[in-house]
C-alpha cells in the first residue's frame, strides 16, 4: 500500500478495529468512523501503538447527512479518499410474525442503510479521482434465510445486491466495489452468546481484515462486484 487514505465505518468495533490495524500496519492514513464511546477502550488496546496514528471521527452513519459531513472533513484535510470499508452492522433475530415494523426498520438501517449512505457519500470523490475501492461486510447469512433470522439475512442480502449494482455503476470510473461474507466471527459477544460452540471453527476478525486489505490492493485489481466467502475453519 502506498499511503492510501482509508475510511472505516464502525472503526472501533471488533472487526472495525482489526481492519484499522491491518491498514495502519501498511502505513496508510486511516480514519475510523465510530459512534459508541464505550468501544474506544477496546480499539486502543487492539491497535496498541498504531492507534495514535488513526484519526477518530464520530458519526451515526445510518443517519442521512452524517457521512456527507465526514467525507467533507476528510477531503478538506487529505484531499482524497482511496478506500472505504463498511463494517457497521449487527445481528438481530426475530420471527416474521413477532417483529414490529420499527424493529425491521432498525435492522435495515443498521446493516444496509449505513452501507448505502457511506457509499453514496464517498462515491463522488472516487469518481472524480478516477480511482477507489469500496469493500462492505455482508454475511454468509445473506445467501439464505433461516428461521427467526430474516432481519439479519435480508439486510445482509441487501448489501450483496447493493455491491453488485454499485460495482457496475462505478466501473467506468475505475472504482472497484466488493463485499466479504464472514460466517460466525470470533468475538467476545459471540463467545458469550454461544459458550458451548467450537470457537476454533470461527473466523478471526484479523483474518477477515486481511482479506479486506487484499481486496483493496493492486493484486485484486481484476475483482469487482464480488461477494467473497470468509468462513473460517472446517
Amino acid at each position: 500500500m502506498d499511503g492510501p487514505v482509508v475510511v472505516v465505518t464502525g472503526g472501533t468495533g471488533y472487526l472495525g478495529s482489526s481492519v484499522c490495524k491491518a491498514f495502519a500496519e501498511t502505513g496508510a492514513t486511516v480514519v475510523a468512523v465510530y459512534l459508541l464511546e464505550r468501544e474506544i477502550q477496546y480499539f486502543e488496546k487492539a491497535l496498541g501503538p498504531l492507534g495514535k496514528d488513526v484519526i477518530l471521527l464520530k458519526a451515526d452513519v445510518a443517519q442521512p447527512g452524517e457521512m456527507d459531513r465526514v467525507v467533507k472533513a476528510i477531503l478538506r484535510r487529505h484531499k482524497r479518499i482511496d478506500i472505504l470499508v463498511n463494517t457497521v452492522g449487527g445481528y438481530m433475530a426475530s420471527s416474521v410474525e413477532e417483529t414490529p415494523a420499527d424493529e425491521f426498520d432498525r435492522a435495515m438501517a443498521l446493516n444496509l442503510k449505513s452501507v448505502f449512505l457511506a457509499c453514496k457519500a464517498a462515491a463522488p470523490a472516487m469518481k472524480g479521482a478516477k480511482r477507489g475501492t469500496i469493500v462492505s461486510v455482508s454475511s454468509e447469512a445473506g445467501l439464505q434465510g433461516d428461521a427467526e433470522s430474516f432481519l439479519y439475512s435480508a439486510s445482509k442480502a441487501g448489501v450483496i445486491r447493493l455491491t453488485e449494482s454499485l460495482a457496475r455503476e462505478l466501473k467506468a470510473a475505475n472504482v472497484r466495489v466488493n463485499c466479504v461474507l464472514p460466517r460466525i466471527m470470533d468475538t467476545p459477544p459471540n463467545r458469550e452468546a454461544m459458550p458451548k460452540a467450537n470457537f476454533s471453527k470461527w473466523v478471526k476478525t484479523d483474518q477477515v481484515a486481511r482479506v479486506i486489505r487484499w481486496l483493496c490492493s493492486e493484486e485484486a485489481d481484476p475483482i469487482s462486484g464480488a461477494a467473497i466467502p470468509v468462513y473460517g475453519g472446517p
